[in-house]
């Protein structure tokens, strides 16, 4: 009963455009429902014989680290969001445990890793919190921490998804992918060719490609830097950027696609598929889905780095000069290291963007409310990210002999989603609008027809009022 008025009133909220406010037992079930969620993650992966997400973060807090870059947006994300006070504590802190860690793996002979000390650091915050801090101090303390470590399990949470959807489709439907892309021209082909024969572009498109959540970590800088003082703006980038993770993945499941280095290049070794990226374009007859070695996930469509990079593009441009600046860089570099290492398809690129201005258009200018507008464009967008994804698995052949017009579709299908988001985007704000609906702009005549409605209502009203009076008077006469 709890849980069903509680959803009412958030829904109700939102159609409103109120600003959602959780009372202790809300939050307390959301945690709920991640930590269950976690566990279920758990349990299927070692039901599927694998390391689940518990297992690989109780590995980053007391054993070897992997992917220290999430673990840094994490402590960014979390610095940012909690009182100035505690910053350098927390900081020093976290250098101090990684100093450590790392000294001793430099004893025994071992690489130095980041993790263990940022984890110990967050942990041991939140734990203080909740024992010295009070009121505000200790609520902004715990949700700057909790956003933090939300950033790193999930992060957890997607490597398991992502070796279960290798487990999931032992088949991969690359070469439809591949004929389909050949309507924009086959870009990972000529990109790739470009990007592998330049050393310092690889060098700067895998920094950019690997340290995507410390650049989302900058962009919450911007929004979220004084939220200790006055609370968490209404929409913010880390709440699209835990969707696109928590919602993406899923699609890997429904199109299970490894990318062109891995299925036409060299990246993995005796996969048994033709060895031609980036020279030349693989010769394909009818396409087929094929098996493909399961020990590479499927993460492919949509381009989820395209995805989140475009999701720090749209909330740099909410931000300063440095932001937009910052977040546009961010976007190009993303898409030519998504294409120039051969890791995504063309049209992996463009489902990503699509996915994202889609889930934006959901999510932005909440005060505005849940409008027939609003859900129209997200309508849209979901047709157009379905109807992307179906032309690719039933009409590739009819795509790739289209020539220039197909891939004019394709890319007027993005515009067109860009527009539509951009309608929600630029939606005058409510506080420009009077109460009720936007009045719409009238001339003359319709002012003056209005005028005339307006006088003959009262001249209606007096002449029903007179009435009523005599019949009243006739009524009370005795003869």
């Amino acid at each position: 009963m709890f849980a069903e008025d509680s959803l009412r009133s958030m829904w109700a909220q939102l159609r409103s455009g109120r600003r959602l406010e959780f009372s202790g037992r809300v939050w307390a079930l959301i945690v709920g429902i991640l930590v269950g969620f976690v566990i279920l993650i758990e349990v299927v992966a070692r039901l599927n014989h694998l390391r689940g997400p518990l297992d690989l973060l109780a590995t980053d807090l007391v054993g070897r680290p992997q992917i220290g870059e999430i673990k840094i947006a994490g402590m960014l994300l979390a610095l940012v969001c909690m009182p100035s006070r505690m910053r350098l504590p927390v900081v020093g802190a976290a250098v101090a445990l990684e100093l450590a860690w790392n000294t001793q793996r430099l004893i025994v002979g071992n690489a130095p890793t980041v993790g263990n000390g940022i984890l110990f650091a967050l942990i041991g915050t939140a734990a203080f919190a909740g024992w010295r801090l009070h009121g505000r101090e200790r609520a902004g303390t715990l949700k700057a921490v909790g956003l933090g470590l939300l950033l790193i399990v999930m992060g957890r949470v997607g490597d398991v998804w992502l070796v279960l959807s290798s487990r999931a489709n032992p088949n991969v439907l690359d070469e439809y992918v591949e004929l389909a892309d050949r309507a924009l021209g086959s870009p990972s082909w000529a990109i790739g060719s470009v990007v592998s024969g330049t050393p310092w572009l690889t060098e700067v498109l895998s920094k950019v490609y690997v340290y995507l959540p410390v650049a989302a970590a900058v962009i919450a800088f911007f929004q979220l830097r004084n939220s200790t003082r006055d609370g968490f703006p209404r929409h913010h980038i880390v709440r699209t950027f835990l969707l696109i993770g928590l919602i993406g993945p899923v699609i890997y499941f429904l199109f299970p696609v490894v990318g062109p280095t891995y299925a036409f290049g060299h990246e993995l070794l005796g996969a048994d598929w033709q060895d031609v990226w980036p020279q030349q374009l693989p010769v394909i007859g009818d396409p087929a889905a094929h098996y493909y070695n399961q020990s590479v996930a499927r993460n492919c469509m949509p381009s989820l780095h395209t995805a989140w990079a475009m999701c720090i593009f749209l909330h740099g441009w909410r931000g300063p000069v440095l932001s937009k600046v910052f977040g546009t860089f961010w976007l190009i570099c993303t898409t030519g290291a998504t294409l120039g290492f051969g890791f995504h398809y063309a049209i992996d690129v463009l489902a990503g963007a699509i996915f994202t201005l889609t889930l934006e258009a959901a999510l932005t200018r909440p005060e505005l409310g849940w409008s027939r507008h609003r859900l129209a464009v997200v309508v849209f967008g979901t047709a157009a990210f379905s109807g992307l994804l179906l032309a690719t698995r039933y009409l590739a052949v009819e795509m790739s002999d289209s020539g220039v017009l197909g891939g004019l579709a394709l890319i007027a299908t993005v515009l067109a989603v860009a527009a539509a988001f951009l309608t929600v985007e630029m939606h005058p704000g409510r506080d420009r609008i009077p109460a009720g609906e936007i009045p719409a702009e009238t001339g003359p005549m319709v002012r003056r027809g209005r005028e005339w409605a307006a006088a003959a209502r009262t001249w209606g009203s007096e002449a029903w009022s007179s009435i009523t009076r005599e019949a009243k008077k006739a009524g009370s006469t005795k003869l």
